[in-house]
């Protein structure tokens, strides 16, 4: 037993010096191969990862856009050019966050289908009522055809909001070019570029209508038509007015600012006079009965347990 303890241990011994030799060795030639997998193997190895990993989510993708292509083609046979207005006139006031009608609705046929479908081969197959689970079914359908232009609904809001604020700044500001000598088209192509959001896209694409052979009149016609808000449009209108009668643009700008922060403060005073009605149904629901639990829960306890002589 102990001879073969001794060779296990001569043996163990023998391979970790030539292990030790071979290292010192072959120290240099190790190092700069570790060096060459570091700088050039390593790389080249994560980039061919890299370029596979795209190469499949481009193969997803164009099949996805292939499938999304044949459906929209499908579609558009079906929809109705009234139909296709209605929703032309939607994504314009949200901004076409779609690339068009016939994208929109076949959006809301996925939606419907995606939340519908599931519940039809996994539930419904051994639920116990029927009927209850088609209703399910059904209303899951419709608020998945619902709900896309709900989403609009809100674009439209955010998109009015966000135009409303920077109104008072970007006129300003096309204001000052003016008095500075620079003329409107001018001003309001650089107030576009330094002042970012849907207000300068919409001018931007005025502006791009302009060049495509449009009249000012034309251009500034088409964009109160595409920005329904009630100051925008009045502001616009203002502007149409003065380029017909000649008037300086920098005067009725100046004069429009004005009336624009007045709008503004008015909006925001209105918005305050209505918090306290708007507080009133959390309060009364929410808010009172936990303070009388708080007060008067200790009371209740005591008359409860001692009676009113206690």
């Amino acid at each position: 037993m102990l001879d073969i303890l001794l060779l296990f241990l001569l043996i163990g011994f023998t391979t970790t010096f030539i292990a030790a030799f071979m290292f010192t060795i072959f120290k240099k030639q190790i190092a700069f191969n570790e060096r060459i997998n570091k700088y050039f193997a390593e790389p080249l190895k994560k980039q061919q990862e890299e370029s596979l990993e795209e190469q499949n989510k481009k193969g997803i993708k164009i099949t996805l856009e292939n499938y999304w292509g044949k459906g929209t083609e499908i579609l558009s046979k079906k929809v109705s050019a009234a139909e296709r207005k209605k929703l032309d006139m939607l994504l314009r006031d949200a901004g076409y966050p779609f690339k068009s009608a016939i994208d929109f609705r076949l959006f809301q046929f996925v939606l419907s289908a995606g939340l519908s479908i599931p519940i039809f081969f996994l539930i419904l197959p051994g639920s116990d009522n029927k009927l209850l689970t088609w209703m399910m079914m059904l209303t899951l359908a419709l608020l998945g055809f619902r709900l896309p232009i709900f989403y609009l609904g809100k674009k439209k809001t955010a998109r009015i909001k966000a135009i409303n604020v920077s109104m008072p700044d970007f006129f300003d500001t096309v204001n000052l070019l003016l008095e500075a000598g620079m003329g409107l088209d001018l001003a309001l192509l650089e107030v576009s570029k330094k002042i970012k959001g849907p207000l300068a896209d919409e001018f931007f694409q005025t502006l791009e209508d302009m060049k495509l052979g449009k009249s000012r009149r034309e251009a500034f016609y088409a964009l109160r038509k595409r920005v329904p808000s009630d100051s925008f449009q009045s502001v616009i209108t203002s502007l149409i007015q003065a380029d017909q009668l000649g008037i300086g643009m920098a005067k009725v700008l100046g004069n429009l600012t004005v009336r624009i922060r007045e709008q503004r403060r008015e909006a925001a005073r209105e918005q305050a006079m209505k918090a306290p009605v708007k507080m009133l149904f959390p309060m009364v629901f929410f808010i009172f009965p936990s303070l009388f639990i708080v007060i008067l829960g200790p009371l209740a306890i005591t008359l409860i347990t001692k009676g009113l002589g206690g």
